[in-house]
């Protein structure tokens, strides 16, 4: 139970540095678009690696629905492959920003804030939990099909004592996921 809480504790305050912008990124290490680039479309591999983990992240499927309350659920379905050669444990959270600039989910909000979690990956396994995002208003939703852009924030869940890491990545959704 203690350890369950400090890993609560220790995941927030890292989606809580994530959110303010104050960590720093390297183009190529952690899946972000080198500046001037464009993020890759939604049917492209992320690469996402720092010394002690390697993740292939991807797009498996992207789903849309409306609640019964009339609000639009967008389901994420990322696949999430460890490359390396530690075991990893995944939680991440989506975002998805339309060509207005207008974002929806994030770090604490997506999947009523909890995120997407993996189980245990070995090396060479993978997983693809569902986030979803919840979009209030038909206008809102029907900006997105102008053009989107899904952002994931993804922290490792301490296995084996080890502290926690934060990767991000993000990809160009297909306009017609919203139409």
């Amino acid at each position: 139970m203690k350890r369950g809480i400090l890993c609560t504790f220790a995941i927030l305050g890292i989606c809580l540095i994530l959110v303010a912008g104050c960590t720093t990124s390297t183009p190529g290490i952690n899946g972000t678009p080198a500046p001037g680039q464009t993020a890759p479309g939604q049917d492209e591999i992320a690469v996402l690696t720092n010394g002690t983990y390697a993740i292939n992240a991807s797009v498996y499927q992207i789903t849309t629905g409306r609640s019964q309350s009339g609000s639009h659920e967008i389901d994420i379905y990322i696949t999430a492959r460890n490359t390396g050669t530690t075991p990893i444990q995944l939680r991440w959270f989506s975002r998805i920003t339309g060509a207005n600039g207008v974002s929806y989910g994030g770090v604490g909000v997506s999947h009523a804030g909890s995120g997407a979690e993996t189980g245990p990956l070995e090396p060479g396994s993978q997983g693809t939990p569902r986030d979803y995002i919840v979009i209030g208003s038909d206008v809102d939703y029907k900006a997105l099909a102008n053009g989107a852009t899904l952002e994931v924030f993804f922290v490792t869940e301490p296995l084996d004592n080890q502290p926690p890491v934060s990767f991000s990545t993000e990809w160009i959704l297909d306009p017609s996921v919203f139409t």
